[in-house]
């Protein structure tokens, strides 16, 4: 009986081992890109704006069983219409918190960017030959996922617009037609963030694209065109009435344009503004993947299409609007550029360099060298493991970036306001703003922040120019303001720290490396 075993267990044997063999340089590479995104991830620090009031919105619409309807956070505008587009994400967000706290909330939003990758990836490598040559492609959406990989609802949108991406673009391609999962998908974008519209703009491309390629196609192709062309608008169609099912109805077409056309936001934040060529921001996050993706499609022996065409211009014009919109750009491009990677026109000195190497090289020893990658391979898993938010805090490195949450962040403030119960109106920087809702409401309420769009022209000025004005006090006291909390990081807060330093009408409560807190003091 033994001896009729043996055969099957040498057989099992040799399978592992053939297996293990298996795994080449060229697995090696495609794991890089969506680990860089993973790494990218991990080391990106809970912000201080723009995560911690969606964290509070989704408590409480977990807890109380609806969606607030009006601002409820701070004590400059209380009271006033605010629509919770994104409250679906909050909710999502809140739930992976109570789960698994704050590591748990890292690893998700992570994982959405992973997922955004893979639709964009498989686009990189549609019918690529040699493969690899696709993975500059995936390589360019990974680093740009990376630089986007702060904690916020644009992170869903990251994911929907990759995958309405991937089933239109195989749409018109011919490859398949999934076209039917593009309405419940917009439904369920609608109530995750405001950029549900790039999916319509992502329709209406592929749609004058193919009436385009209708209009020049011989009269035996016109039918089957006319056909995918009546199949796209009733998809249009049907998928824009759909962005109505949200508790705003169709009137989230409103808030969208607000936030698009909102003075404050235009004026005063960063992201809204257009990117700068002379900041490492606006060439990180817009200039380089743009000039990088237009000298690649310059050189390239493939011409673009009507549909490539009409994707790139269209998110470049995007990306250059505003610096926030650069990922949009990206994701576009990516495609582009890795399906024409392997058909640039390199200059002679290049090409008689390549094909030098391409004549000494030697047929590899994948069984001989199998063994080292898998050593690879597990070195850069374990560094996943060590990166991830459960250990990293322990390893104390500061390059590692040990804290889960930004630098600056009024943690131990706010626990002094919490502990000794503070009441009245705190002044305190918009970075600060967002943070205090999540820890301190409804003890206590914001003056001003992240929800820019929230706050009229005024509000925000008189907050900028309290920085700036030797007579602080008196704008400050239109708001009643009680307290002061302000950041010790911010060079524009240390006239106002010295002055009430000086002062005898404020009194200094709390102190730390982060943050200082005053008080008025009592007659």
């Amino acid at each position: 009986m033994d001896a009729n075993l043996k055969p099957d267990g040498v057989t099992r044997q040799s399978e592992v081992v053939s297996w293990a063999r298996r795994l080449r340089v060229e697995h090696l590479w495609w794991v890089l890109p969506p680990l860089l995104t993973i790494w990218m991830g991990f080391l990106h620090p809970l912000r201080r704006l723009d995560f911690w009031w969606h964290l509070k919105v989704g408590e409480i619409i977990v807890l109380e069983r609806q969606i607030p309807s009006t601002d409820l956070f701070s004590f400059t505008r209380s009271g006033q219409p605010f629509l919770h587009q994104n409250w679906l994400g909050e909710v999502l967000y809140y739930l992976v918190y109570r789960t698994g706290d704050l590591p748990l909330l890292i690893l998700f939003n992570t994982s959405l960017l992973v997922l955004a990758w893979r639709p964009i990836c498989a686009l990189c490598r549609q019918g690529q030959r040699p493969e690899r040559s696709a993975l500059w492609g995936c390589l360019l959406a990974s680093v740009s996922l990376g630089l986007y990989s702060n904690t916020r609802p644009q992170s869903y949108s990251f994911v929907l617009f990759a995958v309405f991406y991937w089933i239109l673009w195989t749409y018109h391609s011919g490859e398949r037609d999934v076209l039917w999962m593009l309405p419940p998908l917009m439904v369920l974008w609608v109530n995750l963030h405001g950029a549900f519209v790039l999916g319509l703009v992502q329709i209406a491309i592929i749609l004058v694209a193919g009436a385009i390629d209708w209009a020049a196609a011989g009269v035996q192709h016109k039918a089957l065109h006319e056909e995918r062309l009546k199949k796209l608008v009733v998809v249009l169609l049907v998928t824009t009435v759909l962005t109505g099912f949200n508790p705003a109805g169709l009137g989230v077409w409103r808030y969208v344009r607000q936030l698009q056309v909102d003075p404050a936001s235009q004026a005063f934040v960063r992201e809204w503004q257009v990117p700068d060529l002379k900041h490492l921001s606006g060439i990180l996050l817009f200039f380089g993947p743009f000039f990088v993706s237009l000298l690649v499609l310059l050189y390239a022996d493939l011409p673009l299409t009507v549909a490539e065409l009409g994707l790139f211009f269209t998110f470049a014009v995007l990306g250059l609007s505003a610096q926030r919109n650069g990922i949009w750009f990206s994701l576009g491009a990516a495609p582009l550029v890795g399906r024409r990677i392997a058909t640039l026109r390199w200059p002679e000195p290049i090409n008689r360099w390549l094909a030098r190497r391409r004549s000494r090289a030697r047929p590899r020893r994948r069984a001989e060298l199998a063994w080292l990658n898998w050593v690879v391979l597990c070195a850069l898993l374990a560094f996943t493991v060590l990166l991830s938010p459960w250990i990293r805090p322990h390893l104390t490195l500061e390059r590692l970036r040990p804290q889960l949450t930004e630098e600056d962040t009024p943690i131990g403030a706010a626990e002094y306001i919490a502990e000794h119960g503070l009441q009245g109106n705190i002044f305190h920087p918009q970075g600060y703003g967002d943070y205090l809702i999540w820890r301190l409401w409804p003890q206590q309420r914001s003056f001003i922040d992240g929800r820019v769009h929230l706050y009229d022209e005024q509000l925000v000025k008189d907050y900028i120019l309290a920085f700036q004005d030797e007579h602080w006090e008196a704008r400050l006291a239109k708001y009643d303001v009680h307290y002061l909390l302000l950041s010790r990081h911010d060079d524009n807060a240390q006239s106002m720290i010295e002055d009430a330093r000086a002062s005898e009408r404020w009194s200094l409560l709390y102190e730390d490396e982060d943050s200082v807190l005053f008080g008025l003091a009592r007659p």
